[in-house]
């Protein structure tokens, strides 16, 4: 028996059949849903398709926390739109959509315990229905996986590789088992979702349609526009660098890596946009040896990596 089999053993027995309205039994009110999968995998798709149903089916106002303006056109106009998280715990009765939780709603540490906790209680309290889109959910605690009432896993190949050992195992064990089910698909893995569901005691592979409205580009909503940087509980798109100037020769696991390390340098700059342009410029034309002497002649801590140098070093300048 599989790691994830023992998991979910104590709620009694797996049925791997997947019955036409077994969407119906997973996705239900007061709930919220971990989805996961690799890039182009059909995340969004899923997640859009859940909003355009279950609003319908439940009676609530479908809204997207952080979708850039100029990409709202490609949605319904009875979509709610909502710039951050703060906005969503006055939004009674929705079916909210968070993309790129892993910026929004980080579950990687305990740091931020008590908002999280806050936030994914808002469903009961609020009758919303939330659905997460981590890219890593590897980093996710186990704490909080009590509070998700399902996991959907589109096709989930490299995100495993990266797996570490301080990673959640219930997690990887339901990656394991999500990516051993994909690849027994011929084809057509978009319009499918491995579903493990504690609560209705189930797991296993479900078709899920597109919603009315999909086009590619709600694939891509991130495309063309800025670096996407958390600030307080906004997502900022600065306009000084583009994503993929700095992003395009990394892997997934090294994207992560860079976008939590240069956010976590928002503080130096009085809560304003990164200038990581200049940044970057530092961290190419300096070795670490550099940075730091440059930062004692000004008085400045020499302790962190060379961006974290170069921000300081940069936002001395600018205050």
């Amino acid at each position: 028996m599989s790691e994830i089999d023992d998991l979910l053993k104590s709620f009694g027995n797996l049925d791997e059949d997947a019955e036409t309205n077994k969407w119906d039994e997973v996705i239900v009110p007061e709930s919220s849903y971990l989805l996961s999968g690799d890039v182009g995998a059909g995340k969004s798709a899923l997640a859009y398709y859940i909003l355009e149903r279950y609003s319908e089916k439940y009676d609530l106002v479908p809204a997207v926390v952080g979708l850039p303006q100029a990409k709202r056109t490609l949605v319904p106009d009875n979509f709610l739109f909502l710039d951050n998280l703060g906005e969503v715990a006055n939004t009674e009765g929705a079916i909210v959509f968070i993309d790129e939780a892993d910026i929004q709603l980080p579950l990687d540490n305990n740091k931020n315990k008590e908002m999280v906790i806050n936030c994914l209680s808002l469903p009961r309290q609020r009758r919303q229905i939330f659905i997460l889109a981590y890219h890593f959910p590897r980093l996710v605690k186990g704490t909080y996986l009590p509070f998700f009432s399902a996991f959907l896993f589109k096709r989930p190949p490299y995100l495993i590789e990266f797996a570490s050992k301080r990673g959640s195992d219930e997690i990887m064990s339901m990656m394991g088992k999500a990516s051993e089910r994909f690849e027994e698909l011929p084809d057509d893995m978009v319009k499918h979702t491995y579903v493990v569901a504690p609560r209705i005691r189930w797991q296993g592979m479900l078709e899920n349609p597109l919603p009315s409205f999909w086009s590619m580009d709600l694939s891509r909503v991130w495309s063309g526009v800025g670096v996407v940087e958390r600030q307080g509980n906004s997502l900022v798109v600065s306009d000084q660098l583009k994503l993929s100037a700095l992003l395009q020769r990394q892997d997934e696991g090294e994207q992560s890596n860079t976008m939590k390390r240069l956010t976590k340098l928002q503080s130096l700059f009085g809560g304003g946009i990164i200038p990581f342009e200049k940044i970057v410029d530092y961290d190419r034309n300096f070795n670490q040896e550099q940075l730091q002497q440059m930062c004692r002649d000004k008085g400045l801590p020499t302790s962190g990596d060379k961006k974290k140098l170069a921000a300081r070093l940069i936002a001395d300048e600018q205050y």
